[in-house]
């Protein structure tokens, strides 16, 4: 039996986001635990009166626990202590298994039998289905403690561990690789703790955001690593990899990991090296295998197995790699050997063809009725381009809830469906993914709810539903959420929301989150200096157009940066020069509105038409307005600028759509004047009705064709969706949302104010 040491340091890692200990609530009791363990978990995660629970863990120390032993005095010393302590973390294993053995060092077979009880029916329900497999939902425990206490408990064996993700989504797991002597077999046993103190941890900045769930668990491998803890050192080893870009010159990143034992790192490495073969690659990479093959651990043995069958490290040898296959799954429950091959294979597919003997023992489980592997098949198919045929077994496979804890199968059912083009389908395996917790699905779906619903509150339902995707890991989720946050002015939310996506290297997001330092938005953490080196970054790393342009905007504005033209008509230049429509729209605007000197207005008018030639739509809205407010006060030119955001609706831009609209509707001048065209122009604004602008914009055009009771009612919908500072500054505008509202109610329509040369200067 493993005797793990208690880990301080750990602790502290989750201890320095608590909160301070609040009063006293009703707290659980142990037999509320031993009836209704998955109950007592609901109530426990949801109740802020248990933000103190990890420090309920000191006790431990305090009565010398080991695993399997405590210390008799001590815990004569400090039973009531202990007793609270179980109050304070009662759904804590390692705290019940404590109390157990206390309970029987002092003759106490009352509570020996009681926490004895708790004790199992924690480790019961973390056992339960669906807790080993290839796509499994991880058992929640409280910290490692109360998974080592839960193999004691259970007669299992530890043998070693592994994350097998990269980054924290929902859950960060841990998978435990425990020996069952019942089984004679290693089971693979996934839990999550980062998901619980996720929950319990509050009052952070980033609380209630995905990216505490990173902090966390960086804060965990952390303190594991400098406990010499494999897993973790492993995971260092593979985070360096990947952040140093993930290719074989840089495979010395991943030789501390699987030197040291570790599954990820060794995996990684083999994998690498089997999809980029070069000169040295793999060197050492058998070596670091070896030992812990040789100490009949199956992962490792099969991770050999797959270097033969490849060459990898060692000249291809199938009959080597079969036996070694053979050994990795008489040691792993359920053919876990052939499983993890096949699963790795999904990377190969398309590439390499699988070995013969590797396929004769997945058609053997698959005769057998074992569940994953006619889904890890579909997976193989899935992984290569074109429209995809799977057969019935693969179908009910990926639909079967074994292979889908979190929702990965009907996750995978979704894309073929939507690739084989059919949308019927792909809707009700969407339904099926987001309600099993895949966090694209639930995403992907709320904003769908979003764009058709009709009421606030189903609005608020769908935007729930993102938000448990961005939750989850979603970064699209993560931007549609975060983009609600900045119509409606909560700067800090949005980017609360977007800096988990962000550090985990989702582009868009990166984007978005320096959108929001480059202005200085109140209540940040971020600065606008932090933006130009993220735009930079983006610029020199993934030659991105997007960040140029917006170093360009920098430049011509001196945000962040001292004015520089020179330098931003270069930046735009040379993605423009390339047949980027955007920079070319740009650079044109700039040239025409003389951001860059003197009005170049035959080159800038150059540059519009090119982006519009290259089908950039935006162009018409800076092109349009340029000629409707800057160009001259002439009929004609306005006339020009209606023409080109005319040109932009029907190409599908919806700003040029609004400005279409409101030029329609509020023109001054009668032979610019058309209500009903622009009504016309303005309905289908209505689809994204959070949007203030829009909805001033439907209502104005109402107004414009007398339809006052509509006007008031949708300018009402426009003021409550403005941010709160800004509404109220609006109401003591002159000629604001507020100040229509008024005319509305008075029945006259909205007009702006006549134009003069003057504008046009």
């Amino acid at each position: 039996m493993r005797s793990h040491p208690l880990r301080a340091t750990l602790l502290a890692a989750m201890l320095a986001c608590a909160w301070p200990a609040m009063a006293d609530g009703p707290r659980l009791q142990v037999r509320d635990v031993i009836d209704a363990p998955q109950a007592a978990w609901d109530r426990f995660l949801s109740d802020p009166a248990y933000a103190d629970a990890y420090d309920a863990y000191d006790v431990l120390g305090e009565i010398g626990y080991a695993l399997v032993e405590v210390d008799v005095a001590a815990c004569k010393e400090h039973r009531a202590r202990l007793e609270a302590a179980v109050r304070q973390a009662p759904v804590s294993i390692a705290l019940h298994r404590a109390r157990m053995l206390c309970a029987e060092a002092v003759g106490d077979e009352t509570a020996a039998e009681e926490a004895m009880l708790a004790t199992g029916a924690l480790s019961q329900l973390a056992l339960s289905d669906r807790r080993e497999g290839f796509w499994p939902e991880p058992a929640r425990v409280m910290g490692p403690l109360d998974i080592y206490a839960l193999l004691a408990s259970s007669g299992l064996e530890f043998r070693y561990e592994y994350f097998p993700q990269l980054a924290p989504q929902r859950h960060y797991p841990v998978v435990v690789a425990a020996w069952d002597d019942t089984l004679a077999a290693e089971r693979h046993l996934w839990f999550d703790y980062i998901d619980t103190a996720n929950s319990l941890v509050r009052g952070d900045p980033f609380s209630g955001y995905p990216v505490q769930r990173s902090q966390l668990a960086h804060g965990f491998i952390q303190s594991l690593a400098e406990s010499n803890e494999v897993a973790a050192i492993d995971m260092q080893a593979l985070l360096a990899f990947r952040i140093a870009g993930g290719k074989p010159d840089v495979v010395d990143k991943l030789r501390p990991g699987a030197s040291a034992g570790g599954v990820q790192s060794s995996g990684a490495w083999l994998m690498t090296c089997a999809l980029h073969p070069t000169e040295g690659c793999a060197d050492g990479l058998v070596d670091a295998l070896l030992p812990q093959a040789e100490r009949e651990q199956a992962a490792h043995t099969a991770l050999l197995a797959l270097a033969y069958a490849l060459g990898v490290g060692v000249e291809r040898n199938p009959e080597s790699a079969a036996a070694l296959l053979d050994a990795a799954d008489r040691r792993w429950h359920r053919g876990g050997g052939t499983v993890l091959l096949a699963g790795l294979w999904t990377q190969l597919a398309g590439k390499e063809p699988p070995p013969a003997f590797l396929l004769r023992r997945m058609q053997a489980a698959q005769a057998d009725g074992h569940p994953m592997i006619p889904a890890i098949t579909a997976a193989w198919k899935l992984a290569v381009d074109g429209v995809p045929q799977l057969d019935p077994v693969e179908l009910r496979a990926l639909a079967d809830p074994v292979n889908n804890g979190v929702g990965k199968g009907y996750s995978l059912l979704v894309n073929y469906h939507h690739r084989r083009g059919e949308a019927l389908a792909v809707n009700g395996w969407m339904k099926s993914a987001a309600d099993a917790g895949d966090a694209n699905a639930q995403a992907a779906m709320g904003a769908t709810l979003y764009a058709a619903a009709s009421t606030d509150a189903q609005r608020r339902q769908a935007m729930q539903l993102v938000e448990l995707g961005a939750q989850g890991g979603s970064a699209f989720g993560a931007r549609r959420r975060a983009q609600q946050s900045l119509r409606t002015g909560e700067w800090s939310q949005a980017e609360g929301w977007l800096i988990g996506a962000a550090q985990a290297g989702d582009v868009d997001s990166l984007l978005a989150l320096a959108g929001i330092y480059e202005h200085a938005r109140p209540g940040v953490h971020g600065t606008p200096q932090q933006a130009v080196d993220t735009y930079r970054g983006l610029s020199d790393q993934l030659d991105s157009a997007e960040a140029r342009r917006r170093l360009a905007d920098m430049a011509l504005a001196g945000r962040g940066m001292d004015k520089d033209p020179v330098r931003a008509a270069a930046w735009l230049r040379t993605d423009a020069e390339k047949g980027d429509g955007a920079s070319a729209a740009r650079l044109g605007y700039a040239l025409l509105a003389g951001e860059m000197g003197a009005r170049d207005e035959a080159e800038g008018k150059r540059w519009l038409d090119r982006a519009i030639g290259e089908g950039h739509a935006p162009a018409y809205v800076a092109y349009g307005g340029w000629y409707f407010y800057r160009h001259d006060n002439t009929l004609a030119s306005r006339r020009r600028g209606i023409e080109l955001w005319r040109k932009g609706a029907e190409a599908g831009e919806a700003v040029a759509r609004n400005n279409l609209a409101w030029a329609l509707c509020t023109a001054p001048e009668p032979e610019l004047f058309d209500g009903v065209g622009g009504r016309d122009a303005a309905m289908p604004l209505l689809a994204d009705a959070d949007r203030a602008a829009w909805l001033d914009t439907v209502a104005a055009c109402h107004a414009a064709v007398g339809e006052f009771p509509r006007a008031v009612e949708l300018q009402e919908e426009a003021i409550d969706a403005l941010p709160s500072g800004e509404a109220a500054s609006d109401s003591r505008r002159e000629d604001g949302y507020a100040a229509r509202l008024a005319l509305y109610r008075d029945r006259k329509r909205y007009v702006e104010p006549h134009r003069t040369e003057v504008d046009f200067q």
